[in-house]
This record gives C-alpha cells, structure tokens and sequence, in this order.
C-alpha cells in the first residue's frame, strides 16, 4: 500500500491532450476515484480540435476498441467511424496481392483524428480531469528543499507532484521539456518524414475504386525516398499519405502523379492540393522516465515502424502509465516499473526495425515480389503479410511464427524460379 499513499492527494499534471494524455488522465482519476485517493489530475492542451487539423490518417487497429472500452470505460461514438476496414491491396516488388484477415478478427476503422481526440479530452473533463486550453511555456523541477514541479503556461501557473508528458513530437514542448530535464529527456535521435493529402470525393466514387480497402505501397516506384505510401478511404473523403526517413514534399507529388495510385483517385489537380507535413519517431527516445516525470505516446519513441499504431501505443502507454502511479506512487523507482511494463512495446519496437530493414533489403534483391506471389498460395505467408500490414499481430509474434530459414530459403528458391521462367 506505500505506493498507494505515496499519491493520495497529489496533483498530476498531464501535458497534451491527445490520446495519450487523454488516456493517462481518465485512467488516473478512474483509478483515483474507485480507490478514493482524492488525486487531482490537470492536463493542458493548446489545440483547439475543432479547428486544428492533425496530422494523421486516423486508423484504429486492433485492439482499440477493447483497450478504450476495458481501460477507459470510453465508446466509440458512431459519428466519430468513417468507415470499417476489411482489407489491405498491398503493392510490392511490382506485385499486388488482397489481403483479408480472418472473419472473427477484430474491427479496423478509419476516423476524423481530430473528433476522436476532441471526443477522448471530453471524456477526460466528465471524469473530473482539470482541462485547459493553454500550452505549457516553462517547467521547473524540484531543486533543494522544493518538493512540487512548477508548470508555467498562457493561462497562469500550477504546482504539481509530478508531470506526464503526452506532449508528442511538438518541437516548442520538446525543446522545453529538454531544458527542463537538464538534458536527461533527449528527444528522438531519428525521425520519418511524412505527408499527408486529403481529397474531398463522391462516397459513390469511393465505394466504386477503393470500398472498404486499404492501398498500401512498400517502396513505391521510382520514388527513392519513399518507403511506404497509402491510399485510405473514408467517408466523404480519401487520405493520402507517404513516409520516408528522407521523404520531402515533392515525394507525395511523385507518388500522387503514379499510375498505380491515379487510377484510384478522382480527377483532381494534383498541384492544388494543399499537404500536411508531420513526422513519427524512427529511435526511441533517452530519459522516458525521470524524477518527477514520465512520458507516454511518440514522445516515448516507441512506435513500431511501417505500421505504427500510434493512437492505440498513446493509449496502451497512458494507460500503463496511471496503473502504474496508481500501483507504486510516483517515485523514480516507481517509474522504471511502467518502462518495464511497456517492454513489449519497446520490444516490438526492434522487431519492427528489422522487418522494416528485411523489406528493404528484399526491395534491393528483388525478392518481395516473390514474397508477395508466395502469399497468394501459401496461408502461413498471406497471414503474416496480414498481420503486419494491419497490426494485428506484433512484429514480434510474427518473426518468432514466420521468419524460420525454411522460409526464407523457399523464398530464395522461388524467386530464382521466377528469373529462370522470365529469360
């Protein structure tokens, strides 16, 4: 029960409103209220999400329905659902191939990003969650014989015992909590670039060149900085989005201008289109936790490559974040536990860098193609495409299930095959 006592009464400052944040406080005052610890949780937020644009496709991939419901108590509102998604047209090697989870699997759904994460910050304010809209201008930790962290923002000041950084890949919030650590937080060392499209379309049109299917390219065509691209739909709309370590905005213009893509998009003038430029983290970061301070969601570093999950990472880590507050105080000692506990994530972080070099090697060698051409006959092959295209399954699972040298070396064998069948 120390770790129990060592909250009661304490105030939490959350920063970001986002999914992590948002998870993070509705957890902690759940938890606060069920155990009646009087915690005073107050999360800032500078975004206003029903006029700031975010820039993410918005795909819930399995699990999030459980994990909001189960460990937030939080429904998914209807309006909020753009669209159900059955499968992935993944485009590889100069091969395509459909691929279609099992009928029970769990649901994939694409959203408005920023009505989901305006619907989670008022989830968050029901629960008794202290919301500001006002960014975060300075933080001093605690010094001598000061025991309280002081936030500084636009709207005042506020004493807390400890802080959550939910504050994502913000560049102001980064650089500030980075001096506020001393350097002990260092944000991440690597980043892939990413552009976003939207393109307003008939959901006749929609229905007719995409239905309910995701169009992913691995590596697409003639677009070096490129590794990976997509075509989403959703209701009265499709997302296009491209991402590389070194991708520029000229890349989605590129990519836009494809064949293989225009013949999935209505008559648009691709120069007109306005682009959102974001980025996701490629390392994870240094310092996730510290005195008086841990952090959840891409501030962590944490995101898997290639099929990122962010949203439902932001979550799980918010959530493991209170529980563990709630389970050990707020210590240092008691931190290093929730990192513990997230190593899965982390984990599935490095199987993901070595799929996610696996596949570029594979597009170096000209065997993912062959890859692709095995799955249409091979279950075991089409799962794990499945699986790690949709995220329904870890990186991790999906090396220690697939990834055997009998693969690879039918892999091999088929793919002198097909040269020997194309001279």
């Amino acid at each position: 029960m120390a770790g129990v006592e060592d909250i009661r009464g304490k105030t939490i400052a959350v920063i970001g409103g986002g999914p992590g944040g948002s998870a993070t406080a509705i957890r902690l005052m759940r938890l606060s209220r069920d155990r009646d610890l009087g915690v005073r949780v107050v999360l800032f937020e500078g975004k206003n999400f029903d006029r700031h644009h975010n820039q993410c496709v918005g795909v819930l991939s399995p699990p999030s329905e459980e994990i909001l419901r189960n460990g937030l108590g939080v429904e998914l509102p209807y309006e909020i659902i753009k669209r159900q998604i059955y499968g992935y047209r993944l485009h590889a090697g100069g091969k395509e191939i459909l691929l279609v989870g099992p009928h029970n699997s769990n649901a994939t759904y694409t959203v408005r990003r920023a009505m989901f994460d305006g619907h989670l910050l008022s989830c968050s304010e029901r629960e008794g969650v202290e919301v500001y809209r006002s960014r975060v201008t300075g933080i001093d930790f605690p010094k001598g014989e000061r025991k309280q962290v002081f936030l500084y923002t636009e709207g005042g000041m506020l004493k807390a015992d400890a802080v959550v950084g939910a504050f994502g890949l913000d560049d102001g919030m980064v650089d500030i909590f980075e001096t506020a650590t001393g350097g002990r937080y260092s944000r991440p060392s690597k980043f892939v670039q990413t552009y976003i499209v939207k393109i307003h379309a008939e959901p006749s049109f929609i229905e007719k060149k995409l239905g309910s299917i995701i169009y992913a390219y691995l590596f697409p065509p003639g677009i070096p900085n490129l590794e990976f691209g997509a075509i989403t739909p959703k209701g009265d709309h499709i997302i296009v989005n491209v991402a590389g370590a070194d991708a520029a905005v000229e890349d989605i213009y590129a990519f836009l201008s494809l064949d293989i893509v225009r013949e999935h998009l209505p008559e648009v003038s691709i120069d007109a289109q306005e682009v959102y430029r974001g980025k996701f983290p490629g390392a994870p970061a240094e310092g996730v936790v510290g005195d008086h301070y841990l952090t959840v969601g891409d501030a962590t570093g944490w995101l898997r490559p290639f099929k990122g999950k962010g949203i439902n990472m932001a979550i799980e880590t918010g959530i493991l974040a209170a529980e563990t507050m709630m389970e050990h105080g707020i210590s240092v000692a008691s931190f290093r536990r929730y990192e513990e506990a997230a190593r899965p994530l982390r984990d599935d972080y490095a199987y993901g860098t070595w799929m996610r070099h696996l596949c570029k090697l594979g597009e170096v060698a000209g065997t993912l193609g062959t890859v692709l051409s095995m799955a249409k006959v091979d279950q075991r092959i089409h799962d794990a495409l499945f699986n790690a295209v949709s995220g329904h399954d870890s990186f991790k699972s999906i090396f220690k299930e697939y990834a055997k040298p009998s693969v690879l070396v039918d892999v091999v064998r088929n793919y002198l095959m097909e040269r020997r069948r194309r001279k």
